[in-house]
């Protein structure tokens, strides 16, 4: 299936800042495919995944009016989707710690209490660790290792080349890697 041309898309979102619904529908029909693909990718749920879609179609109809031909229209929906799907994770990650009331997540596997702390020690450290990374950075590892997109639709959505999203990724599993040191073997 060929992308819609860009220059359509636009002169719908100007018809949608006017108020146009049928323009709005018609905007919808034609990428709503490809930006459930995406949020999929990155949900793993489908009837969040539609309610996500719902909601970045909103944010769509209400920013139309903002929108800069700088980038084309698909990567500007794309950035909508992604971000909020970004958010959505973000808010789903539960944050558990050893001083919690919560008892820490179980391990996928049986293991012993000892194997458990430790599994649960690792995933306190990595969200730490996501949580001081820059920006940029963490989007293009969440992007790749949750949402299991390819570097160029990472870089569509970033707004950035392939080769900056591989320099980004790179730079986050490095920072990993050596933050994360005693916990490898």
């Amino acid at each position: 299936m060929s992308d819609p041309p860009p220059d359509l898309d636009y002169a719908l979102l100007r018809r949608i800042s006017q108020g146009e619904s049928a323009a709005l529908e018609e905007l919808i029909r034609r990428h709503e495919r490809r930006l459930y693909q995406l949020a999929y990718r990155l949900l793993k749920d489908p009837l969040e995944t539609e309610d996500a879609l719902q909601e970045v179609f909103l944010k769509a109809y209400e920013n139309a009016h903002r929108f800069q031909p700088v980038s084309t229209v698909r990567a500007w929906l794309n950035r909508i989707t992604a971000n909020h799907c970004l958010n959505r994770l973000r808010e789903r990650v539960p944050h558990t710690s050893l001083d919690d009331d919560a008892a820490p997540a179980l391990p996928s596997t049986w293991a012993s209490p000892l194997e458990a702390l430790e599994e649960a020690d690792l995933a306190r450290r990595l969200e730490e660790l996501l949580a001081v990374m820059p920006e940029n950075q963490r989007r293009a590892l969440v992007l790749k290792r949750f949402g299991d997109l390819s570097y160029q639709e990472i870089a569509e959505v970033m707004g950035v080349s392939p080769d900056a999203v591989d320099g980004l990724i790179k730079r986050a599993r490095q920072f990993l890697r050596k933050a994360l040191k005693e916990y490898l073997i």
